[in-house]
């Protein structure tokens, strides 16, 4: 057997530009441009979209603080309404301001 000849590992490099290679660079920088101006208008609509959310949300919450007062308003009334069907219950028994022939609570006499 005899000694294998030593290889030897050489780099080439080529130093020629080729209109190829000029095509390839503008293109990937096109195509970065590209990316970059699209994102950019993305994140600008997306900004604009946020605030009109914000808008909305802050609307919605008037509206539910609107609800709310009106619901107090509401269990105000009930309240009051209540009473006065009770007052009229009573009056229909015979308790409270008008008592027999007397008139009002006797104050008045009756014709």
């Amino acid at each position: 057997m005899g000694v294998l000849p030593a290889m030897e590992l050489s780099l080439m490099v080529e130093q020629t530009i080729t209109i190829g290679n000029i095509i390839e660079i503008v293109s990937i920088i096109v195509g970065g441009i590209t990316v970059f101006v699209t994102l950019r208008n993305t994140v600008a609509n997306i900004k604009t979209q946020v605030d009109g959310m914000q808008t909305e949300i802050k609307k919605l919450g008037e509206i539910l603080i609107a609800q709310a007062d009106i619901r107090a308003e509401l269990r105000s009334v009930d309240r009051r309404v209540s009473a006065t069907e009770q007052d009229i219950r009573d009056l229909r028994k015979g308790r409270g301001f008008i008592q027999g022939d007397r008139g009002v609570d006797g104050e008045y006499p009756r014709p």
